[in-house]
């Protein structure tokens, strides 16, 4: 007679069943059933709680998923080591209940191989876990590469040839707390991150080292733009400069109908008028700047400069230093980003910081704690939501300059966002999602002393730092992981749908090269759903260069595969056994005693 038994059917002695027999498998039995270690790890109720916390945790998972993204989920449940540790003990589970059950009958065949196929699969995916790995291999057309970058990050602490990684999965902005021994040159550093932005950039942020600043929008032909200024700098606005003094306004603002020269050097900042009476001259930390020539229009400067109307305004400026070194600029008012006379290796002037400004500009000053700005030109105050004039502030006019509200003249609108009496760039979280991740890394060398230092992700040099007397190089990001082989890029081609650059499909045509198997350019097409697969990897086409001068493969290598079709094959296998089993090893009718 049979009982059925956690999806099993074993033998049960009943009158003389003669289940005694010795034999190799019983023996087997009886070890796991008589040692109460095995006894435990084969026991049906093991296998149940393990089987339910693996589903809950994959319940669990698809909802973190779902809601903060895949390396969520792989950091809190499918990287995480109790993840595994449930997975590890439920195949010695099914492997110690296996053998516990034995010997096992013919019509048992089905459900002994499901349960094999089972074991089978998870073996499987441990081996794709642990010796399995994925990335993207990038290849320029007329060049090879013989590597691939990992889909995983990775911190990476190195020394000289030295270096060690450790394979992270980060997801929660800001503070974090993980921390990693890792040796390079003979020695253990403990590496810590920090803090974590997946798309970073650098904000303003109050500081108490910092300066006064003032952030605010702009309005032009390309839309909303975002700007800072500091204190003791300036800017120029198409035709509008705007200046932030230290120590106050100054005792009025320079009106000019010939613009004005504006001179940042050293953290001080001056400026002249500009008119036909030359040359003038005007004195900044040291340095003496003369304006020796002034054409209200660039393109006349043939005939007379007093007669031509305000068109394309140049001034000729000439530099002499503290220390006898001269040189000289010409500066466009309309045109402020093309200079001429400077940028050559022999020029002494290089952090000189110089523009020319027609006779419209703002002043801004801090005092006592609140921002005044004073105007060359008529400014009004506008309501945002109506654009009716609230105020007008008459050119020369000392006013509070607010925050969120709207300031024009004509076609010049500005509206100040935020006001700082001490801020200074600070690492933050973008809003952009194409900027790059970037973590804060902590080393500790092995005695105390530690650095702290902000890397971005996929940063093509890494970062250096002096640590306890070494120097220690620092990245974060996918690593290389180098191929027996390579793949040289003969062409790429991106065929797209009639009428639109829209990619109907996209293919590499490549060459292999493999010399310790005899492979000297072998050609390759490589395009939807046709992979190059060679030394157990596949290559698919995943993307390509903006330019289409390059393609990018997805390369995955997962050596658990077969093993894995081979446990499907047999749990397909087996449950055809299982439902067939009264037709494929149909009892004998016993024949009816004699009365």
């Amino acid at each position: 007679m049979y009982i059925y038994a956690s999806g099993f059917f074993r033998p049960c002695a009943v009158g003389s069943f003669s289940d005694k027999i010795p034999t190799k498998a019983g023996t087997v039995s009886n070890l796991f059933k008589r040692n109460p270690i095995l006894r435990f790890l084969a026991s049906v109720k093991l296998a149940l709680i393990l089987f339910l916390i693996f589903a809950f945790a994959i319940a669990v998972a698809t909802f973190i998923e779902s809601r903060y993204g895949t390396p969520a989920a792989r950091a809190m449940v499918y990287g995480a080591r109790w993840f595994e540790l449930v997975l590890t003990l439920f195949v010695i589970s099914l492997i110690a209940s296996f053998f516990t059950r034995m010997p096992y009958r013919r019509t048992q065949a089905g459900f002994v191989m499901i349960h094999l196929s089972v074991i089978i699969i998870l073996i499987s995916a441990g081996v794709t876990r642990f010796f399995g790995y994925e990335g993207m291999m990038p290849i320029r057309e007329g060049a090879s590469t013989d590597y691939i970058l990992s889909s995983r990050d990775y911190v990476q602490l190195g020394q000289g040839e030295d270096e060690s990684h450790w394979p992270v999965w980060l997801y929660k902005p800001g503070e974090n707390k993980l921390k990693k021994k890792l040796s390079v040159g003979g020695l253990d550093y403990k590496v810590e991150i920090t803090e974590y932005w997946p798309h970073f950039e650098e904000v303003l942020a109050p500081a108490e080292d910092g300066q006064p600043a003032l952030t605010f929008a702009t309005v032009g032909a390309g839309g909303m733009e975002r700007r800072t200024l500091f204190e003791n700098h300036h800017m120029q606005l198409e035709a509008v400069t705007l200046r932030f003094h230290a120590g106050g306004l100054p005792a009025e603002t320079p009106i000019s109908p010939f613009g004005a020269l504006n001179v940042s050097f050293a953290g001080h900042t001056s400026t002249l008028d500009v008119n036909f009476e030359l040359p003038r001259s005007v004195e900044a930390s040291g340095h003496q700047f003369t304006i020796t020539e002034f054409l209200p229009d660039y393109a006349a400067r043939g005939g007379n400069p007093r007669e031509a109307e305000m068109a394309n305004p140049m001034i000729r400026v000439e530099i002499k230093g503290p220390n006898g070194e001269t040189g000289e600029r010409i500066l466009f008012a309309l045109f402020p980003d093309f200079s001429l006379g400077h940028g050559g290796d022999d020029d002494p002037f290089t952090d000189l910081d110089m523009s020319y400004s027609l006779n419209r500009g703002i002043d801004f000053a801090v005092e006592e704690g609140t921002l005044f700005a004073r105007s060359s030109f008529d400014l009004s105050l506008m309501d945002m939501a109506s654009t009716d004039v609230d105020q007008v502030f008459p050119a020369g006019e000392r006013f509070e300059f607010e925050t969120g509200v709207l300031y024009q003249d004509g076609e010049f609108r500005i509206v100040p966002v935020d006001f700082y009496p001490s801020a200074a760039w600070k690492a933050g979280l973008s809003e952009n999602q194409s900027n790059p991740a970037a973590a804060r890394l902590r080393v500790a060398a092995p005695g105390g002393p530690a650095e702290e230092m902000l890397v971005t992700r996929g940063e093509r040099r890494p970062r250096t730092m002096e640590l306890d007397g070494r120097e220690l190089s620092l990245g974060f990001g996918p690593v290389l992981i180098p191929l027996d082989y390579s793949l040289y890029l003969d062409d790429f081609l991106l065929i797209t749908y009639p009428g639109s650059e829209n990619p109907a499909s996209y293919e590499s045509h490549v060459k292999l090269f493999d010399e310790e198997r005899g492979i000297d350019g072998n050609p390759v097409r490589i395009y939807m759903n046709h992979p190059l697969t060679h030394r157990g990897n596949k290559h698919f086409q995943s993307s390509y260069d903006p330019d289409r001068g390059g393609t990018v493969l997805s390369v995955n290598h997962d050596p658990g595969k077969w093993p894995t079709y081979l446990g499907y094959a047999m749990i397909s296998l087996g449950f055809i056994l299982v439902f067939f089993k009264e037709i494929i090893w149909r009892r004998p009718k016993r024949k009816a005693e004699n009365a």
